[in-house]
């Protein structure tokens, strides 16, 4: 007669495994939802929360309680039916007699601005630069030297403005004319451009301006001014600029140092129509 044979003895391995694999687990745990958390409370950068929302494109947390405590809207722009309307039957040829009058001097009679404080207009969509307008005619954007010229203008003036400049040619750069050589772009620029940064809150520029630099429902930044781009980031981030929906500009520009700044918008500055996405290609095979 057999006597039943012993189970095989177990590998101590085996636990000790598991238990390293438990340990780490409470070890991430505690530290994403409770040490970091705790260490960011005190910082002017954003949370862990709200840096996976600026990530994903959703508001942070100070901009729904500002929406909720009643702060003032942003924009007074209101993208209804009958705003599409007015931009969909907006007219150039009325909307070229306005430029000529009282834009030119500043922008250009082609929409490209001699001066490179101001912003080249052509090729920018209507629903931009209809925007802009109407929020320097509400003083939700700095009203100092547009609002005068915008303060007398109804809302089929301004219409007709944006479907002028947004019918008029992508302004040229150096670089897509063969007068020069650009420099590369460094690879930290290309990383904004491309990914962003989001445990800074950062988004992919490209998210919403498009991988070349142009979407129908943000500005255009490709063969902009890199002045203009420059001081408006900076606005943004101080807070001087404040018109932008969501303020989801203003959280980006808010973690970006003096060279991301510098480095953005002459990429955007140096890129003709339709080659930032090329560039950028080409730029990280070198």
């Amino acid at each position: 007669m057999t006597t039943g044979s012993r189970p095989p003895p177990r590998d101590r391995r085996f636990a000790v495994w598991i238990g390293s694999i438990a340990a780490l687990l409470v070890a991430a745990t505690a530290a994403g939802f409770v040490w970091l958390p705790a260490v960011q409370a005190g910082r002017d950068g954003p949370g862990l929360w709200d840096a996976i929302c600026s990530a994903i494109g959703l508001p942070s947390r100070d901009a729904r309680a500002a929406a909720v405590a009643g702060a003032e809207p942003p924009s007074n722009v209101a993208w209804t039916a009958a705003t599409q309307q007015l931009l969909a039957g907006a007219n150039p040829g009325r909307g070229a007699a306005l430029a000529a009058a009282s834009c030119n001097g500043c922008h250009g009679p082609a929409g490209v601005s001699d001066d490179a404080i101001f912003p080249n207009l052509a090729g920018q969509s209507r629903a931009s630069i209809y925007k802009q307008l109407q929020d320097f005619k509400s003083g939700r954007r700095d009203p100092a030297v547009m609002g005068g010229y915008v303060a007398a203008l109804s809302d089929r003036d301004l219409s007709d403005l944006a479907a002028h400049y947004a019918a008029l040619p992508v302004p040229g750069t150096a670089r897509g004319q063969g007068q020069a050589q650009q420099a590369p772009v460094d690879a930290a620029t290309l990383r904004l451009v491309d990914h962003g940064d989001p445990m800074r809150g950062i988004a992919a520029c490209a998210a919403c301006h498009g991988p070349m630099g142009f979407t129908a429902a943000a500005p255009r930044l490709e063969g902009q001014q890199r002045a203009y781009l420059e001081v408006q980031l900076e606005a943004l981030a101080s807070g001087a600029r404040h018109n932008d929906i969501g303020a989801q500009m203003r959280g980006i520009a808010r973690q970006l140092t003096a060279r991301e700044i510098s480095g953005l918008a002459a990429y955007y500055a140096a890129a003709p129509a339709g080659e930032t996405d090329s560039r950028s290609k080409s730029t990280r095979t070198n």
